[in-house]
């Protein structure tokens, strides 16, 4: 697909379905099927199991899965969990559950159909660039608050446990975009075009606080400043140092 069939948050849920589908059939098991530059995805891999490793979860609910390619290296790092993988296109999940590890399995389910997903209760629900694939933010405000109707309630026993669940959306925000092009040109440089790609609509930060409470976390800051306002080539390097500051579009927004 192209850019011409929609504008962001205008594509259709059949057009998302068949970029998704293609690219599951493109590039099959292969970490690249959800997003391409594989350096920033190790990033998020990396910054999603040192938060499961602290909250420390009995079950785990990953919605948006794709072909599994990150579920399968948390399954694998924590296999005292249980980590259940949800995906809209069924061409993802037929690879998801190819060489699964036992303490993960996956389904086909749509998180605008509350009746599609797991009933739950989850102590911890994450998605990575799952929510910004749907259209609107009324659409997305509605998958959240039935996401977090899934989750563990408080109870006086564990870590997790002890507060109710989480949610980690690890998703892409519009006042990061503004914010790292507004960088660049600054710095005399010109803005990066299509951050935003034709079946994304990517989230708002005051949104996310004000409906949610939601907290951001920047994991990512370092890797962003370096690999797109100094130089893309660092993206190697910028992909093993820590997060300092608060830049970037690529952000986690802790829900509970």
């Amino acid at each position: 697909m192209t850019q011409s069939l929609a504008s962001p948050g205008r594509a259709s849920a059949e057009q998302i379905l068949a970029f998704w589908d293609e690219r599951a059939r493109q590039f099959k098991a292969d970490g690249r099927a959800t997003l391409r530059e594989t350096h920033l995805r190790e990033v998020e891999v990396r910054a999603m199991m040192r938060r499961i490793g602290r909250l420390k979860p009995r079950t785990v609910l990953d919605v948006g899965c794709g072909n599994g390619w990150s579920t399968h290296q948390y399954a694998r790092q924590f296999p005292g969990i249980t980590f259940h993988g949800v995906d809209f296109s069924g061409e993802m999940i037929r690879y998801a559950r190819q060489d699964a590890p036992p303490n993960c399995s996956f389904e086909r389910a749509d998180v605008t159909d509350p009746s599609s997903l797991p009933p739950g209760p989850f102590d911890l629900i994450l998605t990575q660039r799952c929510i910004q694939n749907l259209p609107d933010w009324e659409t997305q405000k509605r998958a959240i608050a039935s996401l977090r109707g899934r989750l563990t309630a408080p109870r006086a026993t564990e870590t997790i446990a002890r507060r109710g669940g989480a949610l980690l959306l690890m998703e892409c925000s519009k006042d990061g975009v503004k914010q790292l092009n507004q960088t660049r040109v600054r710095l005399g440089m010109e803005p990066i075009e299509g951050i935003e790609p034709w079946h994304n609509a990517f989230l708002r930060d005051g949104l996310m606080k004000r409906t949610f409470g939601a907290k951001v976390e920047f994991f990512c800051s370092t890797y962003m400043l370096l690999a797109k306002v100094v130089h893309k080539r660092l993206s190697y390097v910028a992909r093993y140092l820590p997060a300092v500051g608060r830049f970037g579009y690529d952000r986690l927004y802790v829900v509970r």
